[in-house]
């Protein structure tokens, strides 16, 4: 792919450089020397959608309204001594048939805790189920009451409606993931890694494995184990390995069919495969995907070459807002410590939003999430985490505010490094911006560098400035709240060696 670099607009000898769009965000996958300034070639803690550099994400503590309490906003005490690493909102109906909205909460004492949105609890309640291993729970209308299914890889499968005593499965049913389609619960087994697990139609506790019951399917090809299932367009969509298959079941099982949309050498992280409104995104060895029917099509992931593989399994995504959200590990190689990157046993270290129409990427930098969850009550809508490290004790929402629990991120945005079509010797002379926060502006060759400090004024400033070699990058930072930098330009002196 050819990248078309910015016009430069000349004196004799004399160029001035336009940063002018920002919204074209990082590309890890071209030559710094192909790319044009306006491409960030390192940027976190910043929005790149617009022309202007601003403010990025932040985390606060969650805050939702107290309905007792007209004005107030209400935040929740987590079971002591613990640390959550499960998040879930639901809507239940208790044994009087009223609807309520609950949280679900698994924490590392294997216990599983719930409370209620939007109420005048602020503390979680023991449901009395106790798991091995991180569930996968979803609800569905058992007994004409919306229900709680909850099964994980260890465990057998309970189901609970929010107040009366939840019922233990008797049969040994372990899942790793699981979904509704037309009224039976689809779902794949951690003992056999090549099946597909079904129940009976309209009754998802039924698992006999008769004719007019329940069920299994095996799936035995070189697209490997099974690892998810979701339903999504009239299909259960089985995320594999290397590959996608598609189960058609319609009614009796005797008519349930397998067909495989695609085979790949590319390992499938399943765990970050979501559905996101008409499609499935998800993330292989080879980039971010999307499945739409029955072929599965590559996004332009400019950013795929710095995620840490070896840390995948510590992944998790999310569909938010028309957005893709993925919690996981990148490698900046920058030198620099953010956030949660200066304790040792940190797992992920970025939230990377990707907007599905623009396929524009923000990342959150200095945050180890290991769960995320939207709350939704009436026209409430959140995107909360749980956090590893010093954070794990919290339960955070997204914010514009760009901080971390009150503190400051540090914010960046740095150029690539690159000749500018030309490979003659230059000076920058000076750089011309405006700036609403204090800013540190580097300017650096391939041999020297400078650092300036620029005040926050309401009209332009220029900074001077003697930077020389034959390539140039700008790099952007600061660790105040209130970022937003407008028309920064950059006057070169080019020589003629």
């Amino acid at each position: 792919m050819y990248y078309r670099k910015n016009t430069i607009s000349y004196s004799p000898q004399t160029y001035t450089y336009n940063l002018t769009d920002f919204s074209k965000g990082m590309n890890k996958e071209v030559d710094e020397n192909l790319l044009s300034m306006n491409y960030a070639d390192i940027a976190y803690n910043v929005k790149l959608d617009d022309k202007a550099l601003k403010n990025g994400y932040g985390i606060k503590e969650l805050e939702v309204p107290d309905l007792a309490f007209e004005g107030q906003m209400l935040k929740y005490k987590l079971p002591e001594g613990t640390k959550p690493l499960g998040l879930w909102s639901f809507k239940v109906a208790n044994n009087k048939g009223e609807v309520e909205d609950i949280i679900l909460l698994y924490c590392d004492n294997k216990k599983l805790y719930y409370t209620y949105l939007c109420d005048i609890a602020d503390f979680f309640i023991d449901t009395n189920i106790t798991l091995e291993s991180m569930p996968t729970i979803l609800t569905y209308m058992l007994n004409g009451l919306e229900t709680v299914i909850i099964c994980s890889p260890q465990d057998p499968m309970y189901t609970w409606n929010g107040t009366a005593t939840p019922v233990n499965s008797e049969k040994a049913l372990h899942f790793s993931s699981m979904c509704i389609h037309y009224e039976r619960l689809f779902a794949t087994s951690s003992d056999q890694k090549n099946e597909i697990r079904f129940s009976q139609d309209f009754d998802v506790t039924n698992w006999e494995e008769t004719s007019d019951a329940g069920g299994f399917i095996q799936l035995v090809d070189e697209r490997g184990n099974v690892n998810k299932v979701i339903s999504f367009n009239d299909y259960v969509y089985i995320i594999r390995d290397y590959g996608i298959s598609r189960l058609s079941a319609y009614g009796e099982q005797s008519e349930f069919s397998v067909t495989h949309l695609n085979l790949s050498s590319n390992l499938i992280y399943s765990n970050t495969a979501v559905m996101c409104g008409d499609r499935i995104i998800l993330l292989t060895s080879n980039g971010l995907h999307y499945c739409a029917g029955g072929s599965l099509y590559k996004y332009d992931f400019k950013i795929n070459s710095m995620i840490n593989k070896d840390y995948m399994q510590y992944a998790n995504a999310i569909y938010y807002n028309n957005k893709y959200y993925l919690a996981t590990r990148i490698d900046f190689g920058d030198g620099k410590t953010i956030g949660c990157e200066s304790e040792s046993d940190f797992k992920n270290n970025v939230l990377i939003e990707f907007d599905i129409d623009t396929q524009n990427i923000n990342i959150t930098r200095g945050v180890d999430i290991c769960a995320m969850c939207v709350m939704i009550y009436e026209d409430l809508y959140k995107l909360t985490f749980l956090f590893r490290g010093e954070n794990s004790q919290m339960i955070g929402e997204l914010t514009n505010e760009g901080t971390l629990f009150g503190e400051n991120l540090q914010k960046s945005w740095k150029s690539p490094l690159s000749d500018l079509g030309t490979q003659k010797t230059k000076v920058v002379k000076s750089i011309t911006l405006q700036t609403d926060e204090e800013v540190s502006v580097t300017v650096a060759s391939e041999s020297e560098q400078q650092t300036k400090t620029i005040k926050p004024y309401k009209k332009s400033q220029t900074i001077q400035c003697n930077v020389v070699g034959s390539k140039i990058s700008i790099e952007f930072a600061t660790q105040k709240q209130n970022f937003n930098i407008s028309n920064p330009t950059i006057t070169i002196d080019v020589k003629d060696d």
